[in-house]
């Protein structure tokens, strides 16, 4: 099982990562092999900052380090039970240049790096727990994932959380900004693709804002399965992939998605566009080539 994927950049290929400490690097999409990893637990997110420079994440809080495109792999950090508390996985990675980076987890984990991740510190949370539970929301949520956005920092996660985080606040009050959730339930991912934000997660739910999140519309997807990622075809379309088989079309502009039919149950968890309508799709089933649009 194969969990996030990275494409680097036009032909230098493509990694995933997975279960057990699994690694896998291709060139082509079609031919792959097995990288140096130095863990074996499993294995949550991937973020390459070019084609050479990338970071993964997973359990235990650890995150891995590559120099090499995603060949070989150096354990840079690794909590398995932080601060003496529950265990914590590490979800999401981001790095804006090559020393400036975050790490964001389970029960509101979040770290952050200046010099590369050569050393992690945590970021504190204190105040924003305190305006979690002012609302009565849950106080430590998931931090499910993690994008840029502008200057700052979008975190879509667990209950409805939806937040941003301004790394040059000068105070830790107005370092977190909470912005409405259009539902209750969990978000997996976040995607901003030109002005339009997706935020997508448990059972079907896909909500789009074209304002940065001061309103939404819901995108009617007419399935209840879980939406793990959400890719730009590059054509006016975005791909949505989850659990139980699931690939959904949209055109932007548009609030009701398209299903493609499948014939397998394997559940997708992330894509990235080979060229054209090509996706290369990430799950439970390794890695596979599928055409958009083909059978629809």
């Amino acid at each position: 099982t194969l969990f996030r994927s990275e494409k680097l950049s036009a032909n230098a290929g493509y990694v995933g990562v997975g279960l057990y400490g699994h690694i896998v690097y291709s060139e082509d999409g079609n031919t792959w092999s097995q990288a140096n990893s130095p863990v074996q637990i499993l294995l949550t997110n991937i973020f390459f900052l070019n084609d050479k420079l990338g970071w993964a994440t997973g359990h235990d809080a650890v995150i891995l380090h590559t120099t090499d495109g995603g060949k070989n792999w150096q354990l840079q950090y690794e909590d398995p039970i932080p601060g003496g508390d529950i265990p914590k996985p590490l979800l999401d990675v981001y790095f804006s240049d090559e020393n400036n980076g975050f790490a964001s987890g389970a029960y509101g984990l979040m770290l952050k790096t200046t010099n590369g991740g050569n050393d992690w510190a945590p970021v504190a949370t204190d105040a924003l727990y305190e305006k979690l539970m002012d609302l009565e929301m849950e106080p430590e949520p998931n931090f499910n994932s993690l994008i840029p956005f502008g200057d700052k920092l979008l975190i879509a996660g667990e209950l409805g959380t939806i937040l941003v985080f301004d790394p040059a606040a000068e105070d830790e009050e107005s370092r977190w900004t909470l912005i409405d959730s259009p539902y209750v339930g969990s978000y997996f991912g976040a995607s901003l693709i030109s002005d339009d934000l997706y935020i997508y997660g448990l059972r079907g739910n896909v909500f789009h804002s074209a304002d940065a999140g001061a309103s939404w519309n819901k995108i009617e997807t007419g399935v209840v399965t879980n939406i793990y990622d959400c890719i730009d075809m590059q054509n006016g379309e975005v791909v949505f992939l989850g659990s139980g088989g699931t690939i959904l079309t949209l055109t932007r502009g548009e609030t009701t998605t398209q299903k493609q039919a499948y014939p397998g149950f394997d559940g997708f968890m992330s894509g990235q566009l080979v060229q054209a309508n090509e996706l290369l799709v990430f799950g439970s089933a390794g890695v596979k080539k599928l055409v958009i649009g083909a059978n629809k």
